[in-house]
């Protein structure tokens, strides 16, 4: 700790506990072993961030690949932010508490556009361009991804590359290109082409915005020639391939769901045209039954969760629902784990599963 960049000051701000890493499950991997390294930068408090299933999996997934790192980072509070500017120390990764310049990429999560004025904030306190365009070949290449990312025009000037659809597949795939066009000699304009044949990636650098005669509304069309268009969102079409991580980071200090959340499918079947979540994830992919028992029961050894969360956009709608439940609730009782269910529909559950869940130690219903 007296090493660290942060120890002349930690004692003066909020919570410090949420800037020092530290946590049990944390993954620290040899830096110069890397052949890439990303920070996965959540532009949000640490409390917040660290309850966020996308992140958890990102982790989990790129640092058990072989010459691949994941580290974390938040947006701080006030004190925290007043105190590194006041010092001119940038902001660090959790983990091994490096600069995030010092990182090839960093990588963001558009959850709602409030979050959008965060992501400067970390980009300042990193001292890394804002724009784009004032990036230089050793600056980090800034990716966001996630709900809003599917209409980012508004970050556009600010992010280097938006991943659109799901990242377990992309992320690590843009990483080894990443360093494999760094080791080539690439430019970084020659860089972020490639980016955007990889398929999945809006990369704004190629594209311009005008408006059309017809709504005088601004529209994307390509500016470079080799730029896909339109840009087709990554799907993973089996969520089973890639198993919900049960060891990750466990927090150091309170979180907003302090519980071992599992996802037990992605997108909805309802399609309701006025909900943006149920049209960015379909279709509906769901997670074996049995790994989803087999992840909550191993999330609650790992961690000693005293909860455990069944989530996905519709819970109720999972083909297996009911059973699930059920068997979740068998697996879990000898852990002395209440279990609750998210986001379910009036019609959600039987009466005889909703009778099983309140003779156990049952949690919740959202």
């Amino acid at each position: 700790m007296r090493d660290h960049p942060y120890a002349p000051f930690i004692d003066q701000v909020h919570k410090p506990a949420q800037y020092l890493g530290g946590e049990q499950g944390q993954a620290r991997k040899e830096w110069e072993q890397a052949t890439c390294r990303v920070c996965l930068a959540f532009p949000d408090l640490y409390e917040i961030g660290m309850s966020h299933l996308g992140y958890k999996i990102l982790y989990d997934i790129v640092n058990k690949q072989p010459g691949l790192l994941a580290e974390r980072a938040y947006a701080v509070w006030a004190d925290m932010e007043e105190e590194l500017r006041r010092r001119g120390q940038s902001l660090c990764s959790i983990e091994s508490a490096r600069p995030l310049r010092d990182f090839d990429i960093v990588g963001f999560s558009l959850q709602y556009e409030l979050t959008y004025t965060n992501i400067l904030q970390i980009l300042d306190l990193a001292m890394i361009p804002l724009r784009g365009r004032d990036r230089g070949e050793d600056d980090p290449l800034i990716v966001a991804g996630g709900p809003t990312a599917t209409h980012g025009e508004p970050m556009a000037a600010f992010i280097d590359a938006f991943l659109i659809g799901d990242g377990e597949a992309k992320l690590p795939e843009l990483m080894r290109e990443w360093a494999s066009m760094k080791a080539e000699g690439l430019t970084r304009p020659e860089r972020l082409l490639r980016i955007a044949k990889l398929g999945g990636f809006y990369v704004p650098a190629l594209y311009r915005s005008v408006p059309t005669d017809e709504t005088e509304m601004l529209v994307v069309e390509p500016e470079h020639p080799e730029a896909p268009f339109p840009v087709r969102r990554s799907i993973v079409r089996d969520l089973n391939d890639y198993p919900f991580p049960v060891d990750g980071p466990i927090a150091s200090c309170e979180t907003v769901f302090d519980r071992a959340s599992i996802e037990v499918a992605r997108g909805c079947t309802e399609g309701c045209r006025f909900c943006q979540a149920g049209m960015i994830y379909r279709p509906v992919r769901e997670r074996e039954p049995k790994a989803v028992i087999d992840a909550l029961v191993r999330s609650v050894e790992e961690a000693g969760y005293d909860e455990a969360s069944l989530t996905s956009l519709s819970t109720a709608d999972y083909s297996a629902i009911a059973p699930l439940v059920r068997e979740s609730i068998e697996a879990l009782a000898p852990h002395q784990v209440s279990l609750s269910v998210s986001s379910l529909r009036a019609y959600g559950l039987s009466e005889d599963v909703l009778d099983d869940m309140k003779r156990q130690r049952a949690g919740g219903l959202t």
